[in-house]
């Protein structure tokens, strides 16, 4: 029943996919009385830029109109100065192509559509003119001519009949994060999030920031009254982001407290704990009448673990810590969520790492971008060598797709499948094509009858563009339908070159296939490993001792990227359940590189024996993160047992000469590290006191 009601069109998808075909045939009448060489175009735009929030097809038509602009102007220097050296024009389309792959991958974001675009336009434009490069300027600026007419048509459809702003869905999903980002904290500290559940929980909630940093791009494009609030949408990431390695500490310490027979915490704790959770249930911004109850719990923790004497003492020391940052973000999360919705401005609570950066850090893989790129170099230059070889008229259009497919589906770790399923769901287009070619359109006499037989094919269809399950197969049937029937404003019945030119397109996709599987396909679990690997060496940067490097703008990138990479990991991690690498924690390797980088923001002012103990942990968690991306186990428990002792050693001496107001943080990251890398070790007894003032006063 599920997978029924997720399939089944509903009203608003009817209405969706009724827009979209309004604007598809009003772009196609423009086409037909402007005299356009290939109207056609025009309707496929309209169904590629297509979506059901009109902010995300204008931003969607925009990046592929510049796209598309730069493409045919590419086209233009390319064509007519290397078409008398087929190799050399072979291998400027492939290298172009490539490489506005690698950038659009890099790029991440989706402005990202614009690079891709402006790669394979060129090999579109540049096979069709290849035999008559005197027509590559009418070409191209036809072209240019034709999507613009569909994107126009679009956007303009979809503002004004049934709009669906950006703007209430971004602050529903805001909404929706938030409900679900206190139901994990409060979890976290009533001692309920211990299970495998609450690790996808987390996981689910890291990918969810990365589609609102999507959806923030569109909501700039659209007419709603958020539109203008896009630096705090960028804050309010941020925030999000903070809150989820807090949430993991938080777990990770409380399942170190005291049980039956122990010594138990002091009572603040627990009392700050209910508090806490009793205002996180409840929705409401932070009064101050609870700020005060809350400072007054916190500092009542740490006047009591100021003198503590043992591992269990310490520990709620670092709990109110955590407790302080989750609440002084959440309360920000919760104002900005007011300002972004009522478009007032409030003061903020939490600075500790908020920094203005010019660009939202994230990750990049670029040896995967440049072996995307390759192949899809690689498949242009096998197809063109076919088709010259062959002679094959038609070849051109093996060697346009074998490059757009193996840019469309870059972003995939193993794309080969999809592909296979484009294509035989391609076979199904051609046939309903032959269908339409050649049984139904020689009986349509007039534009509105031209209309009512397409309405039979593309309004069904269209429907599955909104449905998630659905996309790919909608996505077919509408792009390719317009193309293959060329629908110009005569008609052409000639079977030889229909056949010939869907068979050739058939091919490049074939093509497309066999290389990336060669080149390029990966599993889920290797990419999950790579993404690991990739946090990891960042926390060993982190370890590195250089000036000016630990400013609160590194320990922001490194949070954002490592939620990145973890929103990245969360649907390959529901593929490989049982692998190795699914029981890595990121966001405790996260946590470890946050208090990394707090120990080199403070080391400068600690005393010289601090320093150097500090140095030596330092120098032994990036050690550790070595080690562990090396994969050698044996050296990985030898460099974990003198970490272990050198963060003891640390915390001793920093307590031993250290001044309360220095060393409150570096105590609070040298605790963190020994719970998040040596849970299971034993309870670390700090010495007494008075061997302590001895050796001080030594």
């Amino acid at each position: 029943m599920t997978k029924l009601a997720e399939t089944t069109p509903k009203f608003w998808d009817v209405v969706f996919s009724l827009k979209t075909f309004a604007a598809a045939m009003l772009a196609l009448w423009i086409g037909l009385m402007a005299n356009l060489p290939n109207p056609y175009w025009s309707v496929a735009a309209v169904y590629i830029v297509a979506h059901p929030l009109s902010g995300a097809t204008t931003s969607k038509g925009f990046y592929r109109l510049i796209g598309t602009i730069i493409g045919g102007a590419v086209t233009v220097v390319f064509v007519p100065h290397l078409v008398n050296s087929p190799e050399i024009l072979t291998l400027a389309i492939g290298l172009w192509m490539g490489l506005c792959l690698v950038i659009s991958l890099l790029d991440g974001t989706p402005r990202s559509y614009l690079f891709m675009l402006a790669g394979y336009t060129v090999a579109i434009a540049s096979f069709a003119v290849v035999q008559a490069p005197e027509t590559t300027f009418d070409y191209a600026l036809g072209r240019v001519e034709e999507i613009a007419v569909g994107i126009i048509c679009a956007a303009v459809v979809n503002r004004l009949v049934f709009p669906r702003h950006s703007g209430p869905v971004l602050v529903g999903r805001i909404d929706n994060w938030l409900r679900d980002g206190s139901k994990l904290a409060v979890a976290s500290m009533r001692g309920e999030g211990d299970s495998p559940e609450f690790r996808r929980d987390r996981q689910r909630l890291a990918a969810d920031t990365l589609e609102l940093r999507n959806l923030t791009t569109h909501v700039a494009y659209d007419t709603s009254s958020i539109r203008n609030v896009a630096p705090l949408l960028h804050v309010l990431q941020q925030r999000m982001v903070a809150v989820l390695p807090i949430i993991s500490s938080l777990h990770d310490v409380l399942l170190l407290k005291p049980g039956e027979g122990e010594k138990p915490w002091h009572p603040a704790v627990q009392q700050l704990l209910d508090e806490v959770c009793d205002w996180l249930q409840s929705g409401e911004n932070l009064t101050e009448e609870r700020r005060t109850v809350f400072l007054r719990l916190i500092e009542e923790i740490d006047r009591h673990s100021r003198d503590a004497s043992t591992w269990g003492e310490l520990l709620p020391f670092n709990l109110s810590a955590r407790i302080r940052d989750l609440v002084q973000i959440w309360s920000d999360c919760l104002t900005l969520k007011q300002d972004i919705s009522s478009g007032s401005r409030h003061s903020l609570r939490w600075r500790r790492y908020d920094a203005h950066l010019k660009g939202r850090p994230m990750h990049r893989d670029y040896g995967m971008a440049l072996l995307s790129g390759f192949s899809s170099f690689l498949a242009t230059c096998v197809a063109t060598a076919l088709w010259v070889a062959s002679g094959w008229a038609q070849g051109s259009a093996a060697a346009m797709m074998a490059g757009i497919f193996c840019c469309i589906f870059a972003t995939m770790d193993d794309p080969v499948p999809v592909i296979r399923k484009f294509n035989c769901l391609l076979m199904v287009v051609i046939a309903a094509a032959f269908v339409f070619e050649f049984a139904l359109l020689p009986l349509v006499n007039g534009f509105m009858p031209l209309v009512l037989v397409l309405g039979l094919f593309l309004v069904p269809a269209g429907m599955l563009l909104v449905i998630p399950s659905q996309f790919l197969l909608g996505m077919v049937l509408c792009v390719n339908l317009p193309n293959m029937l060329m629908l110009q404003s005569h008609l052409t019945l000639d079977f030889p070159s229909f056949a010939n030119a869907n068979l050739a397109t058939v091919l490049g996709i074939v093509i497309a296939a066999v290389v990336t599987s060669i080149v390029r396909s990966v599993g889920a679990e290797w990419s999950v490993r790579r993404l690991v690997k990739a946090g990891w060496s960042d926390i060993v940067l982190a370890t590195e001792r250089r000036p000016g490097r630990y400013r609160r703008e590194h320990m922001n990138r490194l949070l954002l990227r490592m939620i990145d990479r973890i929103g990245m990991m969360a649907p390959r991690l529901a593929l490989i359940p049982d692998a190795d690498v699914a029981k890595v924690d990121l966001l405790r390797d996260l946590r470890n590189g946050m208090n990394t980088i707090d120990l080199q923001q403070y080391r400068a002012k600690l005393p010289a024996p601090c320093r150097e103990a500090v140095d030596e942990v330092l120098d032994g968690v990036g050690a550790h993160y070595r080690a562990l991306s090396n994969k050698t186990r044996d050296t990985v428990e030898h460099i974990d047992e003198r970490l272990l002792a050198a963060i003891d050693k640390a915390i001793a001496t920093i307590i031993e000469n250290g001044s309360p107001a220095v060393a409150r943080r570096p105590r609070i990251a040298l605790v963190a590290l020994r719970f998040n890398l040596f849970p299971k070790a034993p309870p670390f007894v700090l010495p007494p006191l008075p061997q302590l003032e001895f050796a001080q006063a030594a």
